[in-house]
């Protein structure tokens, strides 16, 4: 099973690297659900892992709230897209959704072309689109190439056992080629089980790895 971490910093950067994590997702500020991080946090995970082989996904998210952007936001994440393609970053994660709780395409495909060469993950803001609109919503991302979708399956407040049912519909309606990556509430205790039942390879969580008893060289 592919683990995925959802960190914050360089301490748990070396962590997650020391316990064999699968691949990285690079935040700041995890308690509101993360955000994009800075340049220094970026060239450390990077430099950390480009030895081990280890992916690091980078988020792009100017502040906390919604994933209902302005104009002025909408022109932060694509200067910061730019900044990152410069930094070497070859993995980068963002969505938008309109006020209306449907994909935002026209914002999402600015973005999509401003990422270019980078490969591009549309994260949790996926959790705000309605039910309705959510396979018509996967194929449009998937048909613009976007590589995997990192969902909760609802709102990230109920617990991810609520949150099964519709985590396995998903998995079942997406296009083939297009990876659903369940998250919110995995963890290393909890992430077999639901790998089980949802017949997933791939799991993201903060805490996917034990580090509890970790001692750093």
């Amino acid at each position: 099973m592919l683990r995925e971490i959802a960190l914050g910093d360089e301490k748990t950067v070396d962590l997650a690297l020391a316990h064999d994590v699968d691949r990285i997702e690079l935040n700041t500020n995890l308690s509101v659900g993360g955000l994009t991080p800075p340049e220094q946090l970026i060239t450390y995970a990077l430099d950390a892992a480009r030895d081990r082989g280890i992916p690091v996904v980078v988020m792009v998210r100017p502040r906390a709230g919604d994933f209902v952007y302005s104009y002025a936001e909408v022109e932060e994440m694509l200067q910061t897209l730019k900044k990152l393609r410069g930094l070497g970053v070859k993995y980068v994660t963002f969505g938008a959704v309109t006020a209306e709780g449907r994909l935002d395409r026209e914002t999402m495909l600015k973005l999509i072309e401003a990422a270019q060469p980078m490969q591009v993950i549309f994260h949790m803001a996926f959790d705000d689109i309605v039910t309705e609109c959510q396979e018509q919503a996967m194929q449009w991302l998937y048909n613009y190439h976007v590589m995997r979708i990192l969902t909760h399956g609802g709102p990230i407040t109920a617990d991810i056992e609520e949150t099964l049912p519709h985590l396995k519909w998903l998995c079942e309606m997406a296009p083939d080629g297009l990876t659903i990556l369940p998250g919110g509430g995995v963890n290393y205790q909890n992430a077999e089980a639901i790998s089980q039942v949802l017949a997933v390879d791939e799991l993201h969580g903060s805490k996917i790895i034990d580090t509890t008893n970790t001692i750093l060289a």
